[in-house]
């Protein structure tokens, strides 16, 4: 028969199996709002009985935490996917404000105000003031392109920088991972469970998921290996193969992103994401931000193109002059080279007096894909052929002047070549870049009355006034099937198309995880009223099973007594 000291044994394991599950409860109470903890569970089981049959009482069960490795694994895999229309969702909420036309400062209103003083001028070529107000509303205009395009260059670093801070992320909570790894392995391998840490290692991979799409690999020792993008291994048990912001060739002020491996040895990963922040980042910075850029430059360039083509060959209050300095110049290599964008043809200068009339006309032939700067100029001299008269020369900077003597001056007649608008003389708008450097010509800023009007030197021509003014209701943008208007309001359409897909899609993906995460929440999360329910039930054990203790001390006593 079983002796007493087995009975008090049987006790005291039941006693204690009773105080874990209560300390069990007390941590999973203690942990009700710790962001990733999974309820802990203390069981018993039978003990192994006495060799005489007899049972032998109950002693715990490892701990074990609730938790559903297939609801985690899916949410890490539709996490990235949610963090790709979250950030999409944000960049793109800055770019309606970027071409927000809800204020009387944006980009249409300007447009609109500036071919209005155009018709204005024309039906008043002579008015001082209307000259000024043609100035102003194209130096506002300009002023509207840079800034915008200055928004979107600051979108497009707010976006390299937050690719910078991702990194960074990535990084930490790769060694995160590696600790988490070492600690999990050092504590299992002792035959116990390393569940908290293993509950941390779970929340640092969702965490990391919201940034990069992830794929986690556990071997047989706990210790997991952490696969971004395509193929980079970011952690390996208990190695980290860290990413590195590195800033790229050929653009000042943006980063590439390198992995990087033993030795020292680096892989672009630039292309490698698949999902999560990052590659929204890279997507916004590098093609969004930029499509919405080259939509503005083409803009930019076809308003300042189109209003140069009949201003650079027109006339004004003031246009004659006596010295011009082209807008562009050529470096000395392209000087000698076949310019670019010229056409087969003549262009015209009118040398005048002081009193406007026309003394002399001169026709340059120009043929293109041949003629290069050099041959214009030498054959403006050659056709003009008296250099007190007028004459062209090349700049140090690789400008083009032109310049009349003998209390002679000149205006530019038709232009057949282009070579007006190529190299900027008496033109509107210059730029270089598009937006960027959209500004009005130094000449006309300085002086309105130097605006072109009308093709002669003649009082109330308002020819060139009127087909300025009439470019606002003309096709002239995509092989000149669209207006001016009417291809910005396709750049704002198609921003506010985007913002309303990715809306729905948002909408449907943040559910989707988030029933994910319900379903997560039912198994792994904590019961308030079921831990208390348990604490009574396992309290009312312990007491049993202190009162069983009792019994039997009392029994030893009575034995030691006989």
């Amino acid at each position: 028969m079983p002796s007493l000291n087995s009975a008090l044994n049987l006790g005291s394991r039941a006693m204690s199996a009773s105080q874990r599950t209560v300390t069990t409860a007390g941590h999973n109470i203690a942990n009700q709002n710790t962001e990733g903890f999974s309820r802990q569970q203390q069981s018993t089981q039978t003990a192994f009985p006495q060799p005489n049959g007899i049972g032998n009482g109950s002693e715990p069960s490892p701990t074990t935490r609730v938790f559903d490795r297939f609801v985690q694994r899916k949410i890490v895999q539709e996490t990235p996917r949610s963090g790709v229309f979250t950030t999409r969702e944000e960049f793109f909420s800055k770019l309606e404000i970027v071409f927000s036309e809800m204020s009387d400062s944006g980009l249409h209103r300007a447009m609109n105000d500036f071919w209005n003083s155009w018709s204005q001028l024309a039906n008043q070529p002579e008015s001082d003031v209307v000259r000024t107000r043609v100035r102003n509303q194209g130096d506002t205009l300009a002023t509207r392109f840079r800034d915008t395009h200055a928004q979107l260059q600051s979108l497009r670093k707010e976006a390299d920088a937050r690719i910078q801070g991702a990194v960074n992320q990535i990084n930490n909570l790769a060694q995160q991972i590696k600790e988490l790894n070492r600690q999990i392995y050092s504590y299992e391998i002792s035959g116990h469970h390393a569940n908290d840490a293993r509950d941390a290692r779970e929340l640092a991979v969702e965490k990391l998921s919201k940034l990069v799409d992830v794929n986690m690999i556990e071997n047989s020792n706990g210790r997991t290996s952490v696969i971004i993008g395509r193929d980079w291994t970011l952690v390996e048990g208990d190695q980290v193969f860290e990413l590195d912001a590195t800033l790229r060739g050929g653009e000042a002020g943006m980063v590439s992103i390198d992995g990087i491996a033993t030795h020292d040895h680096r892989r672009d990963l630039i292309r490698t994401f698949r999902g999560g922040e990052m590659t929204e980042l890279i997507q916004m910075r590098d093609e969004t931000i930029v499509g919405y850029m080259d939509q503005l430059d083409e803009l930019a360039f076809g308003v300042a193109a189109k209003v140069n083509q009949p201003h650079s060959t027109g006339t004004g209050i003031n246009s004659a002059a006596d010295l011009m300095k082209s807008a562009y110049a050529l470096t000395p290599e392209a000087r000698a080279q076949p310019m670019p964008f010229l056409q087969d043809g003549v262009f015209q200068l009118h040398l005048v007096d002081r009193d406007n009339s026309i003394l002399e006309t001169y026709e340059i032939e120009v043929q293109a894909g041949v003629d290069s700067l050099e041959d214009i100029v030498n054959r403006i001299n050659q056709t003009v052929n008296d250099p007190n008269l007028m004459a062209a020369s090349i700049g140090e900077d690789g400008s083009m002047f032109l310049e009349t003597g003998q209390s002679r001056r000149f205006i530019f007649g038709d232009d057949q070549t282009a070579i007006t608008q190529v190299m900027g003389f008496n033109s509107f708008f210059e730029t270089l870049k598009g937006a960027a450097d959209l500004r009005i010509s130094p000449r006309i800023l300085e002086d309105p009355n130097a605006i072109s009007t009308g093709r002669d030197l003649i009082s109330g021509d308002n020819q060139v006034a009127l087909a300025i003014a009439r470019l606002q209701n003309q096709p002239t943008m995509r092989e000149e099937t669209v207006t001016f208007g009417e291809y910005y309001n396709s750049i704002l359409g198609d921003i506010g198309l985007r913002v309303q897909r990715n809306q729905v899609e948002k909408a449907q993906q943040d559910n989707m995880v988030q029933q994910f995460r319900e379903i997560r929440s039912s198994i792994s999360a904590v019961n308030m009223d079921e831990e208390l329910a348990d604490m009574i039930q396992h309290q009312k054990a312990y007491e049993a099973s202190a009162r069983y203790v009792s019994t039997v001390d009392e029994m030893m006593q009575t034995l030691i007594n006989m």
